[in-house]
């Protein structure tokens, strides 16, 4: 049974003696009961071939007839698809992608459907992860072990293995000497940029009093337009006239301190977006602690519930805090009702169930997906909504809907919902989201064996994309699927595997 801080207890017991303690234990607990679906005779195979001392003693009880206890959570693992996958990873090292080779199906108790907490360590996660997988990558591309490279970039084992897991940064000098040794012709010190680079000393920017407000919404236009992540070369703007304006708000007067407030909020939760998405967490953090503060001085309702659910609430899920994402969004939810603005509360329950979904909350997930489908559909049409909320629609929601169902392990529903949001948004618009949920599908297409299905995915993601720039997050989503599809073995995806080697290495 697998424990939420990684304590294991042996699955073999005396279920007389220990059924009644177990259920006592468990009742309360988030404990998951994982269930190896294995042939009798290979399972009397695996067991009688363990390298182990004579004790204990086997009784020679037969395991056919065998079924989970369902004593609480439950998932069924098919041990020989498990052991094919294994097989494929050790023909061709890869990083610690999220399990794909497992099959997984949820039970709980009255037969709800739930799944296991999704293995944390993604690639897609962190500036700090997508480098840690590629160092790992790397290194065992070069056959080396953690303690023979560590003399070789003269730092010790522990941290490699520590900055392999993202646990550690690794400092720019240790990350020179890592991309000369394992050969990568500056692909780590790319990858490294977002947490090395040095803080640049900010820009001075002079507003007029009269064009303040003006200028800085034609700027936040120009930025929204680009759909924002993808234009984070105006980041430093967005900062420079926000400071700009915080500093000349006090004389004006009350109205025209109100418009302003809202925009210095809008400018400051741009930045922290574009600021998470190139995978500096703690900056991003920063810039939506300045936009709340501007929020709250404004008295702006809505906008207090956009950063702290579609915004603070997902970094947090996304980046390994779930359960504070769930606080947060369920935080935000207040504000959104009592804006009265349902476009703005459906979107927020949507947060809340992603952070449920990478809990493994399946209830949970279903119960706010289904509250906010319902408070989408009482929008009325007429209702004017701010420029920002134009990202959410049924579309999106649909997308959202799909990562969810990822994270809770039904790849193939997830396919569905993610398949509906690409016909049903548009083509122009978004272009960040929809890239995204096109490599969610490959991801989910991967997990279920569909190796071409999954090729022609990233292949029409490419296509679509064009020539136009990719976000950071974005080009670390590209990488991690590169590091699973390129270690599938399939010769059938190997033109668009390579394709996205050559496209992952035009936008380094």
């Amino acid at each position: 049974m697998l424990i939420p801080d990684a304590v294991v207890i042996d699955s073999w017991w005396f279920k007389p003696r220990d059924l009644r303690f177990a259920r006592t234990g468990i009742r309360n607990s988030r404990a998951v009961e994982i269930w190896c679906d294995v042939p009798a005779d290979l399972a009397k195979t695996h067991y009688s071939n363990r390298n182990r001392s004579a004790l204990p003693r086997t009784s020679g009880t037969s395991p056919r007839g065998c079924r989970p206890e369902f004593l609480g959570r439950a998932v069924e693992v098919d041990v020989r698809r498990a052991l094919r996958g294994a097989g494929a990873l050790r023909r061709r090292p890869t990083c610690n992608h999220r399990p794909r080779a497992l099959a997984l199906t949820g039970y709980g108790g009255d037969n709800r459907t739930v799944a296991v907490v999704p293995y944390r360590f993604d690639p897609r996660d962190t500036a700090e992860a997508l480098f840690g997988a590629e160092l790992r990558a790397r290194r065992e591309m070069a056959r080396l072990s953690l303690r023979r490279l560590a003399p070789m970039v003269l730092a010790s084992h522990d941290l490699l293995a520590r900055i392999e897991k993202a646990q550690r940064r690794p400092q720019p000098d240790l990350v020179d000497r890592l991309d000369n040794v394992l050969e990568a012709n500056g692909v780590l010190r790319r990858l490294a940029a977002p947490f090395t680079d040095g803080v640049l000393v900010p820009r001075v920017v002079v507003l007029d009093p009269d064009a303040a407000v003006p200028v800085l919404r034609a700027l936040i236009a120009r930025v929204r337009a680009a759909d924002h992540t993808m234009a984070t070369a105006h980041l430093d703007d967005l900062a420079a006239h926000a400071r700009a304006a915080q500093q000349l708000a006090s004389r004006l007067d009350s109205a025209r301190q109100r418009a302003l407030g809202r925009l210095i909020a809008e400018a400051h939760q741009l930045s922290g977006w574009m600021l998470f998405d190139r995978g500096s967490v703690a900056l991003a953090e920063k810039a939506f602690a300045a936009s709340r503060l501007a929020a709250e001085q404004a008295g702006a309702l809505d906008l207090l519930a956009f950063i702290g659910g579609p915004n603070a609430a997902f970094v947090s899920t996304w980046s390994g805090e779930p359960d504070r994402g769930a606080e947060r969004a369920y935080g935000a939810l207040s504000w959104a009702r009592r804006s009265g603005n349902r476009r703005l509360s459906a979107f927020v329950l949507t947060m809340s169930a992603r952070a449920h979904a990478r809990l493994g909350e399946s209830e949970l997930c279903t119960q706010m997906l289904t509250e906010a489908e319902s408070e989408l559909s009482r929008h009325r049409p007429d209702q004017p909504d701010p420029p920002w909320l134009e990202v959410f629609d049924a579309a999106a929601l649909a997308g959202h809907r799909g990562s969810c169902l990822l994270d809770l392990g039904h790849h193939g529903h997830a396919i569905d919902a993610l398949q509906e949001q690409a016909s049903a948004g548009s083509a122009e618009r978004f272009v960040r989201n929809r890239t995204i949920w096109f490599l969610e599908q490959a991801d989910a297409q991967l997990r279920l064996g569909q190796h071409e299905a999954a090729a022609l995915t990233v292949d029409d993601a490419i296509t679509r994309l064009g020539s136009g720039a990719v976000s950071p997050r974005v080009r670390r989503m590209f990488c991690a699927i590169e590091l699973v599809l390129c270690a599938c073995g399939d010769p059938a995806v190997t033109p668009v595997a390579d394709r996205l080697l050559e496209f992952n290495a035009v936008n380094a």
